[in-house]
């Protein structure tokens, strides 16, 4: 599938596609006081019939923190990645790893 330019998408055009190609990549996480660099471990893509009318197919990721205490709460985050840019995304922790880092995700309808 052929995206358009990184400089032209906005939350609202992103899709599942998008975000397979950078499963294992990094994305991060800045803001004045912290700084947090998340891994996409998943691309989870959700029922086609799950949200009538919808523009786009539902679509969840979940992402690992690296370093390991470190919780960026729920929140919209500034999320910024080398391909896409950056995009402002609603991030959810979901769990703590064996290591310490935390797990999160974010769901898009």
């Amino acid at each position: 599938m052929t995206h358009p330019p990184s400089h032209a998408l906005t939350l609202a055009d992103l899709a599942a596609g998008h975000f397979e190609p950078l499963v294992n990549q990094v994305f991060r996480v800045r803001w004045p006081k912290t700084s947090e660099d998340l891994v996409l471990e998943s691309v989870k893509i959700g029922p086609q019939d799950g949200y009538p009318g919808s523009a786009r197919q539902p679509f969840s990721l979940i992402f690992n923190g690296t370093t390991p205490g470190l919780l960026l709460h729920q929140h919209i985050h500034p999320l910024d990645h080398d391909d896409l840019g950056r995009q402002e995304v609603f991030l959810v922790p979901i769990g703590q790893n064996a290591d310490g880092t935390f797990r999160y995700q974010a769901s898009f309808n």
